[in-house]
C-alpha cells in the first residue's frame, strides 16, 4: 500500500526553502502523472517514497493513462 504525505511535508523534505513548488504546482504533476500522488478536493497528496527514489519524472504519454472507466470497459 502506498502511503501518501502532504505537499507541504514534502516540500519540506525535498526542497530547500523559497524553492519549494506551490499546491498548484503539486497538483498539476499528480493530475498529469509525473508524480505519483492523490488531489482529494484541491489538495495534493504525494507519494514521498515514490518520489525519493526517481530521478526523473515526467507525465505519462496518453497510451500509459488508465482511468477507472478503461479497466470497466
Amino acid at each position: 500500500m502506498t502511503e501518501l504525505t502532504t505537499h507541504t511535508r514534502a516540500n519540506k523534505e525535498f526542497f530547500a526553502r523559497g524553492s519549494a513548488p506551490s499546491r498548484k504546482q503539486w497538483c498539476e504533476w499528480i493530475e498529469q502523472g509525473a508524480i505519483r500522488g492523490k488531489v482529494i478536493d484541491g489538495k495534493p497528496y504525494v507519494d514521498a517514497n515514490h518520489f525519493a527514489a526517481n530521478d526523473f519524472l515526467s507525465p505519462l504519454s496518453e497510451a500509459e493513462q488508465v482511468t477507472a472507466m478503461d479497466l470497466l470497459r
